[in-house]
């Protein structure tokens, strides 16, 4: 497998979080809808994604048959923390974008509610965001929470923006 290289904004920097571990953090203002994080290399089909897994690589379903894979915590994509009320959200299977204005010395965050669609999925981690709407845990159902579905409409990865209007579909 090749070492994947994510590109990411060089007014961010990886250091210590206050949420968890390591953190992207604003070197200066940020606009909205800049692009902080494109995750790149790695992509893979179905099929070759189940063979990597069970090699127990980090695989990620970003679309019907795209999925990403890696080595955890090895590159600077990796470091983005999760928050109940981010101020990053996607952009596509491969973009973040600031979701609002970021100031100097601020977290980026991002809720990984917008990519998380394994529906087995519970966060063993509890949430440390410190938001009124913090959820405790991320599950790989939270996007099926209508108020998420609301707040992040269109922002999800590609697969569950689907799975989002199939559901609406079928309703």
């Amino acid at each position: 497998m090749n070492k994947k290289q994510d590109w990411k904004n060089p007014k961010v920097d990886i250091r210590k979080s206050s949420i968890e571990g390591l953190g992207l953090f604003a070197k200066t203002n940020i606009n909205l809808g800049e692009k902080i994080i494109i995750w790149r290399g790695n992509y893979t089909n179905a099929f070759q994604a189940k063979k990597m897994k069970n090699e127990g690589k980090l695989v990620m379903q970003w679309d019907d048959d795209l999925y990403s894979v890696e080595d955890r915590g090895s590159d600077k994509g990796y470091f983005i923390n999760h928050s109940c009320n981010p101020n990053v959200w996607m952009l596509d299977a491969y973009t973040l974008v600031t979701n609002r204005p970021i100031k100097t010395g601020e977290e980026l965050t991002v809720d990984y509610a917008l990519f998380e669609a394994d529906e087995n999925y519970i966060s063993t981690w509890q949430c440390k965001c410190g938001s009124p709407s913090c959820r405790g845990k991320v599950t790989g159902k939270d996007w099926k929470l209508p108020k998420l579905q609301k707040k992040y409409e269109g922002h999800f990865s590609p697969l569950i923006n689907k799975r989002i209007k199939k559901m609406k579909n079928e309703a």
